[in-house]
């Protein structure tokens, strides 16, 4: 079966070129048929993987960064019989977390949200703002290893909880929020367990609303989710469905994977077709674990 690699560069520090050179020796030295890519701009990942949607025989379309290079090649794979591989190769890794089983095909739910697929975490609400905050801590100059902690401390002081009208299973909610999760995945944020008995392949999302609260209580909040102890929470509000829908009378931020979007009008929905992730332990995987990934 023909590999196909779409590395981000700039993933990881340089882990996911330093990854993608050794992978390069390995199938060279075999003959292998494969392709490499390197992306050098937004979603132009989506178009690599896109362009192998009508191949006479399926291919594995390997991502090889983090959860946003991630998210880029599953909306490009998403529509076609390939199969999707992961090579972990950024920083926060989250997706993969969940799985850790050695089986040649995984088959995983897909969340939709409007026309953007996505394979872990949706949310809206302070989480969703630290992410999208995120990136504007390196123009204060901080070290890339404290810019989520610094966002975390920005966030808190400006938030502002939003008002959403939520249906779920007919059920409707009308009311502000501080967080709204909706989880395929069990991990986001860089190894935060959101959901920790979520299961990729249940054909259900596990739905986390927290309620509106002081900002003098977030922070609590926060420790909770730290330890594991956010279930136990009053605030916090856990359900199942397949389907929900949220309305923002203003444009609101929505986290899909890691990538942010801006919009009043949320539809998700698990999508019809699971996603075959390519999970064998053949020899790239050996090599990756080998060079500290997969862990």
């Amino acid at each position: 079966m023909k590999r196909i690699f779409i590395v981000n560069p700039v993933s990881g520090d340089g882990k996911s070129i330093e990854i993608a050179k050794e992978i390069k020796v390995l199938l060279d030295s075999d003959n292998e048929n494969y392709e490499m890519y390197y992306t050098s701009a937004p979603k132009e990942a989506i178009d690599i993987a896109a362009r192998y949607n009508n191949q006479k025989e399926p291919c594995i379309i390997y991502s090889v960064g983090g959860d946003g290079t991630l998210f880029e090649v599953v909306n490009g794979v998403s529509n076609s019989n390939n199969i999707l591989g992961i090579i972990p190769a950024g920083t926060g890794n989250d997706f993969i977390k969940c799985m850790n089983n050695d089986d040649e095909i995984t088959y995983v739910d897909l969340g939709k949200m409007n026309e953007h697929y996505f394979i872990n975490i949706a949310s809206v609400g302070i989480d969703c703002e630290i992410a999208n905050n995120q990136a504007k801590m390196k123009n204060y100059h901080i070290p890339k290893s404290m810019r989520y902690k610094a966002s975390i401390l920005y966030t808190l002081f400006q938030f502002k909880s939003p008002h959403l009208k939520i249906n779920i299973d007919e059920e409707e909610f009308n009311q502000n929020i501080t967080m709204l999760a909706i989880c395929n995945g069990k991990y986001y944020g860089g190894g935060f367990a959101i959901a920790p008995n979520a299961k990729y392949d249940d054909e259900k999302f596990d739905i986390y609303l927290v309620d509106q609260v002081s900002k003098i209580k977030i922070p609590g909040l926060f420790l909770k989710l730290i330890n594991g102890k956010h279930e136990d929470s009053p605030y916090v509000h856990k359900t199942y469905s397949n389907k929900i829908t949220i309305h923002s009378e203003y444009d609101l931020n929505c986290n899909l994977d890691g990538e942010i979007f801006r919009l009043k009008d949320m539809d998700f929905a698990l999508s019809t077709k699971k996603m075959p992730v390519y999970t064998a332990n053949d020899k790239v995987k050996k090599l990756c674990k080998k060079m500290g990934l997969y862990k």
